[in-house]
């Protein structure tokens, strides 16, 4: 069979398609985009065409086996009466300008109204394919050798976009993996030659390194030596038959991920991944398909089911296999056993999973990620770079990516980790776990818990990962490898091993020339006292070469044993959990117990600036309100109850108070408190538990017009009285809740169209906390912003203090995005948290649609008053503004008054006194009667009344 040809000229263009005007027409679409949709089978071309009409053409080209036998199909009308319309025009053009746009398909799509269907061709021999590669081959050797005695210091300015040329070439010749690293590697040339501060000379050197193996490996096997199956799939690709593929059977499958994401060339991917609850082994069930084909239906996800008795076809590959499901027997839900199963198939603790990833690198052309399940106990919340850690403290770095911290702390509140799936790789040369889902323990039993939509969890690219480094001025900046392995508490050897792989792959990036006896010397001698003989003198020995030239093999052979040895021990990360302590809210979330117990609000201001993560203010706060006692919290509404942070762990300690709680709970219950704060209070009752409980849950259900509340008491209510009958009416309403949940929460993540997930989410936000996790994941992860939306709603409704933080940089990010800030000003005021107070003080202060957030800070009510005194105290020059000013009128005066005066005397000792007394003065002159008050106290006090101007503000006050 003839295929398509992998390069085609200007002179090859005009010999197929003779009229130069079509041929003008035809870039002219191409420029303008109008092509979508671009794919390839056999020796086929297919695209769609935008037209005059609102469904657009179907074009196709069919490549002959002579130089300009190729055929244009097209379904416009202009087709009928010419060889080549401009559509098809355009479609060659395509190809020739941008080959590395067409995907390859599994199928041909339909074929074009009119065309007569496919026409058969003969069938074509090897010869051309593999003489294609052979010369493809060649090109990289050829590049490669280059590369390594120029360097990239002196290279062409039009050097990068020869070698992405070369990557797209390589792609039409079947060389998957090489064109995948030439393209990077164009990338990072690109920044080299602009000195942009993104080049990063162990990428470089791992790059190149990968295209020579590549290139040698497929080198033999063109001369004879096959390679493994499993080696074709990775570095060639090929489209396998069904008898290409292996029969399995007796598979039990659990999925933890599911994706449903549209490449850049518009084509839908459906993935699910599973766990084999047999072997433990991971597999993956894909459907590729144009992204506009309404004719097949869509691949669902089988989340919550078991498919017990798998069978099928296996795909060459490496893990997660890739399977052709047949069928199976049936899916029950995922229950206790099939759990219990899951854990069990997992891998033990952290060292068998380095084990495993270190017998994985060593087949250097597997991919870069490993999938894996492991037993974990704890996530050690550490700065940028958190770490899973096992029962024996072994811990597994976690990626540098913000976008992991919501995720995890939905799945991981109020809940007890049992095992993380997901994959392994490198980033920053540090072994790293990319999760993807968790099994957690609860009072309920095992649990699976995704983490969100498969393609906006921050897994792994299929690449290596990076942690780039600012560079200085006019320099090519160093990686920070080791910098990175330093600061995430690698061992001495692993940091001194990256130092060394750091150095050499600065050399190599200079060119060959530069890895001298005088550059190795030093390098040689750490390898020996790392123990690394063999590399050593294999170092010293290149170097000794007269011809740089002579140096590359094993120069790469060097640097590929230093990355193994290096995998090996920056995984040797030991955490002394004595010196950890656990996040109130979520058991197996731990920090490094800090030095000093800081205020809620000094955490929150440090927050702030970065020097605290969430976790770690969420225990200093903890521990300022443990040190407070029962007795002070029951009667301390602000801030301590109106903290979602805080408020279980204030429920739990007022609820100690038995019926002495009573009294402060029907207090705290009254409307014109925030949400937050009566939130609390029917979890200070939840906790309480017997008749006085039930009956003031029960009286909540009944009345007020905050259906949210309301339906959290009801929540409450049936869980208090459950626990009281036992375990068994726990486990029931547990299953009863799920039962009517799973249903929706499939649709939510998985429907394919925003309306039917939206309406999922409706729904859901009826059904109260058991939908919390899932609305979280759609929050963060579904790609329409109306079903962002309603999840939103649907959190701040049900008073979710765990989506305050993405709410709050909303509001922070209001010149960007005006239409979600605002309804983050309403979540925020729904939610009535104290922590979201002084965003919203900010915004009003800066005049950003005042009558807006004038309505979410009167929600807050008192919760509002300290933090706006925080920042008059910080930001003395805001009380110049009126609007600022006008905060304070809101506050019943012997609120404020109250606030003023403890204020005071909390100051007298500070040496800023005399400036915090003159902000004091003017916040009091908002009432006349606090205004008095508080000068009259000022005046008592002879260091102020001594100061002229002060005197002077207080009198006029009197």
């Amino acid at each position: 069979m003839a295929e398509v040809r992998p390069v085609i000229g200007m002179g090859a263009m005009t010999e197929i398609i003779s009229d130069k005007a079509e041929l003008q027409k035809g870039s002219e679409l191409f420029d303008g985009k109008q092509l979508t949709n671009l794919s390839r089978f056999e020796n086929r071309l297919f695209a769609d065409a935008a037209g005059s009409g609102a469904t657009p053409y179907k074009v196709s080209l069919v490549f002959g086996e002579a130089r300009s036998d190729v055929k244009g199909r097209c379904s416009c009308m202009a087709a009928r009466s010419r060889p080549f319309c401009k559509h098809a025009a355009a479609l060659l053009v395509a190809w020739a300008r941008a080959p590395q746009a067409f995907v390859t398909a599994e199928a041909a799509p339909a074929a074009p109204a009119g065309s007569g269907g496919a026409k058969k061709s003969v069938k074509k021999g090897k010869a051309e394919t593999g003489d294609l590669m052979k010369a493809g081959v060649g090109q990289v050797s050829t590049l490669v050798r280059e590369l390594g005695l120029s360097g990239v210091a002196s290279l062409g300015a039009d050097r990068p976009e020869q070698v992405r040329s070369l990557g797209e070439a390589l792609r039409a010749n079947g060389l998957r993996r090489l064109s995948a690293r030439a393209v990077e590697l164009a990338g990072l040339l690109d920044a080299a030659a602009a000195r942009t501060g993104t080049f990063e000379a162990p990428v470089y050197a791992d790059l190149v390194a990968d295209m020579l193996l590549t290139a040698r490996k497929v080198e033999k096997h063109l001369g004879g030596d096959a390679l493994e199956p499993r080696h074709v799939e990775e570095l060639i690709g090929k489209t396998w038959t069904k008898k290409d593929r292996a029969p399995v059977e007796g598979l039990k499958l659990v999925e933890y991920a599911f994706s449903s994401k549209v490449t850049p060339d518009r084509f839908m991917v459906r993935e699910s991944r599973f766990v084999d609850l047999v072997s433990g082994g991971h597999y993956s069930e894909k459907q590729i398909l144009p992204a506009n084909l309404k004719t097949v239906a869509p691949k669902n996800s089988h989340a919550g089911a078991v498919l017990q008795g798998a069978h099928g076809g296996q795909y060459p590959g490496f893990a997660p296999h890739r399977l052709d499901l047949a069928s199976w027997k049936d899916a029950p839900s995922v229950d206790r056993a099939a759990l219990e199963r899951l854990v069990e198939v997992a891998l033990p603790d952290v060292g068998a999973v380095m084990t495993a990833f270190q017998e994985h690198r060593k087949d250097v052309f597997a991919p870069d990620l490993l999938p894996v399940s492991v037993r974990a106990e704890t996530l050690l919340a550490s700065g940028t770079r958190s770490q899973f850690v096992d029962g024996t403290g072994r811990g597994l770095f976690l990626p540098v990516d913000p976008s992991l911290e919501e995720p995890l702390s939905t799945a991981l509140e109020d809940a007890k980790l049992v095992a993380v799936l997901g994959d392994v790789g490198l980033e920053a040369a540090l072994p790293t776990l990319f999760p993807s889902a968790v099994v957690v323990r609860t009072p309920e039993g095992l649990d699976l818990r995704t983490l969100g939509r498969a393609e906006d969890v921050p897994v792994s690219p299929r690449r290596r990962g990076r942690v780039r480094a600012p560079a200085a001025p006019n320099a090519l900046p160093r990686s920070g490898w080791a910098d990175a392995a330093r600061a995430a508490g690698a061992s001495r050897a692993a940091i001194a091993l990256a130092e060394v792989r750091d150095e050499l792959a600065d050399a190599f990036a200079s060119g060959l020339s530069a890895v001298s006896p005088r550059t190795v010397e030093p390098l040689v001698s750490r390898l020996k006292e790392l123990g690394l003989e063999k590399p050593g003198a294999l170092l010293e020995a290149l170097a000794q070469r007269a011809d740089p030239a002579e140096r590359l093999d094993d120069f790469i052979k060097v640097y590929q044993v230093l990355g193994i040895a290096l995998v090996r021990l920056s995984g040797a990360v030991q955490v002394d959990l004595s010196q950890l302590e656990s996040v109130p809210t979520h058991p197996s979330i731990h920090v490094q117990k800090p030095e000093e117990v800081l205020t809620p609000g000094e955490a929150m201001v440090r927050r702030a600036r970065g020097e605290l993560t969430r976790y770690e203010a969420a225990a200093h706060a903890a521990r300022y309100y443990a040190s407070l006692g029962a007795d002070v919290l029951a009667r301390q509404f602000y801030p301590t109850w109106s903290d979602g942070a805080a408020s279980a762990f204030v429920a739990r300690t007022v609820a100690a108070l038995g019926e002495n709680a009573l009294g402060s709970v029907r207090s705290a219950l009254g409307e014109h408190h925030s949400r937050m704060v009566r939130r609390t209070a029917l979890r200070v009752l939840g906790a309480m538990g017997g008749v006085q409980a039930r009956r003031e849950l029960d009286a909540v259900t009944r009345k007020g017009h905050d259906m949210g509340l309301r339906l959290f008491a009801k929540e409450t209510l049936e869980d208090v009285q459950a626990r009281e009958s036992g375990e068994a009416a726990v486990a029931e309403l547990s299953r009863r809740r799920k039962e009517k949940a799973v249903p929706l929460m499939q649709a939510a993540l998985s429907e394919t169209t925003k309306d039917a997930r939206g309406a999922a989410v409706a729904m859901l936000a009826d059904l109260g906390t058991v939908a919390m996790p899932v609305l979280r994941q759609v929050l963060h992860g579904d790609p329409a912003r109306e079903v962002r939306r309603e999840a939103a709603e649907a959190l701040a409704r049900m008073g979710d203090a765990e989506v305050l933080d993405r709410f709050i940089l909303m509001v922070q990010g209001r010149g960007h995005d005006d239409v979600e800030a605002k309804h983050a000003v309403y979540a925020l005021g729904m939610l009535g948290d104290v922590r979201g107070a002084e965003a919203l003080l900010l915004a009003f202060v800066d005049g950003w649609k005042p009558g807006v957030v004038a309505e979410a800070m009167r929600s807050l009510g008192l919760a509002l008053l300290q933090p706006a005194l925080d920042l008059a105290e910080r930001r003395p020059e805001e009380l110049e503004r009126k609007a600022f000013r006008s905060v304070f009128e809101n506050f019943q005066p012997t609120d404020l008054a109250r606030a003023l005066e403890v204020r005071l005397k909390a100051s007298l000792e500070h040496p800023d006194l005399l400036a915090r007394a003159a902000v004091y003065l003017k916040v009091a002159a908002s009432s006349t009667a606090v205004g008095k008050h508080i000068a009259q106290r000022l005046m008592e006090v002879p260091a102020l009344a001594a100061d002229k101007a002060l005197a002077k503000a207080a009198k006029k006050l009197l």
